[in-house]
């Protein structure tokens, strides 16, 4: 018999970075709060985060970005022409929410006037732009991957949408990704990438890997030709309770399905019997 009472319940890591609590203004406020340890600590993370995408072949060359709100009006974001995989903390450059540069001796991503466009849409603190091979082989075609499929993929990307092209760093790309943010933390953009949105650093880069691995998964499964099955309609409405508890979007009047077709061919129903009517 299990003793219940030496059980505990720890609290999950918080990894926010409180960005409300900072507004500097002038010169010396801003430089100083670029200089100090609690800003250093999220550089770090950056640095980290930009390792990690680079040592699963998310990124290339220079591709790739990130960001990090730190304050009311600035964001950390990395510099262009880097690469991610030896991104140092003295990189990271400070951007306020006009794109405008702040701080940094590199010069900072054009494409940083997307994650701010996503933060103020969609209220996500943190952002990571990447270039994930098979979440590309999808929408280079122009596709998203079809859902209901599997519990994971639903109730951490939701149904991804697929932003119409614009060009990389446009003030366009930024509208299309911002509006297409509200539908999931995972947007598409056609024939260019992947930009995850997030609490923080780390769950932006795990959306990335939740996506890409997803989109592995349903790339290899057309490889037998057989019937990729969905999950019966009564089951999403758990998937999305729990979407919705770990506090990501699902939009009003969302369908069940974003696709019943995959490969080719239209997709079937799993058979599952055990379902609390």
């Amino acid at each position: 018999m299990a003793n219940k009472s030496l059980y505990i319940k720890p609290p999950l890591v918080n990894r926010v970075f409180d960005w409300k609590r900072h507004n500097p203004k002038t010169r010396k406020a801003i430089d100083a709060f670029f200089a100090s340890e609690e800003v250093c600590a999220v550089k770090r993370q950056i640095v980290e985060m930009g390792r990690r995408l680079y040592k699963r072949e998310y990124v290339d060359g220079n591709g790739g970005n990130l960001s990090v709100r730190v304050a009311q009006d600035l964001v950390l974001c990395s510099p262009t022409l880097c690469s991610k995989g030896f991104m140092t903390e003295e990189d990271i450059c400070l951007v306020d929410m006009n794109a405008g540069q702040l701080c940094g001796y590199r010069p900072a991503t054009s494409e940083v006037k997307v994650h701010i466009a996503m933060m103020k849409a969609a209220g996500m603190n943190a952002c990571v732009h990447a270039h994930p091979p098979c979440c590309n082989a999808f929408l280079f075609a122009g596709l998203v991957p079809p859902n209901g499929i599997n519990p994971e993929a639903d109730i951490f990307l939701g149904q991804i949408p697929l932003a119409p092209y614009a060009t990389p760093g446009s003030v366009e790309v930024a509208k299309s990704v911002a509006k297409a943010a509200k539908q999931s933390n995972v947007v598409f953009m056609e024939n260019h990438g992947v930009v995850a949105g997030a609490a923080d650093i780390e769950e932006a880069e795990w959306y990335l890997e939740n996506a890409d691995a997803y989109c592995k998964m349903l790339l290899m499964a057309g490889l037998h030709k057989g019937r990729v099955n969905q999950v019966p309609e009564k089951f999403l409405g758990a998937f999305l309770d729990l979407r919705r508890a770990n506090g990501l979007s699902v939009p009003p009047n969302q369908p069940p399905y974003n696709t019943r077709e995959f490969a080719g061919y239209r997709m079937g129903l799993a058979k599952c019997e055990n379902v609390k009517k």
